[in-house]
């Protein structure tokens, strides 16, 4: 059983990763379920690597459904996203936390056209995740490098790791 709950922002941590994370993403997807949208579990809890423990899915909207998108995860309470410098309205992150077998999840939900090219790029990056894990350990590594430094405000965390995912990216 999944409920929606507020979202609490935290500080960045090294976790350890978790099967649990497959499960929660799963429940959520199922939860939003709706012909109009497809949905992507992408980022470190999708592909074994550990981390902060957020939950990353994408709903996939067809060209022309953004707002439509938008206002379906609002629906359920998503609110907007927490930080200093969010995506863009254009292309939107929305925050919720989730309660799964008695524990509080966050869950962060990208905003993305279906078979754009950035939903090209997160599936391609999962799979190459997935199919290498020496690159997840490297990741692993990184992470564990940034909060090592004291790096724990989630902005600064995301951009502290960034460059091991662009450089991923680019080598696809």
């Amino acid at each position: 059983m999944l409920s929606f709950c507020k979202y609490s922002l935290v500080p960045a941590s090294f976790n350890p990763w978790r099967a649990i994370y497959l499960d929660v993403a799963a429940a959520v997807i199922n939860k939003l379920e709706e012909k109009r949208f497809d949905f992507l579990h992408f980022g470190s809890s999708s592909f074994q690597v550990a981390g902060k423990g957020i939950i990353d899915i994408s709903i996939l909207y067809p060209p022309g459904k953004l707002e439509e998108a938008v206002a379906h995860l609002k629906h359920f309470g998503f609110v907007d996203q927490h930080s200093d410098n969010p995506f863009p309205d254009s292309r939107p992150r929305k925050d919720i936390a989730v309660i799964f077998e008695n524990e509080t999840f966050n869950v962060h939900m990208h905003v993305i056209e279906k078979n754009s090219e950035e939903h090209l790029k997160q599936v391609k990056y999962k799979q190459h995740m997935l199919n290498n894990p020496a690159d997840r350990a490297a990741y692993e590594a990184k992470k564990r490098e940034v909060i090592a430094r004291g790096t724990t405000v989630q902005d600064d965390y995301g951009k502290a790791k960034s460059p091991f995912v662009k450089n991923i990216l680019n080598a696809l």
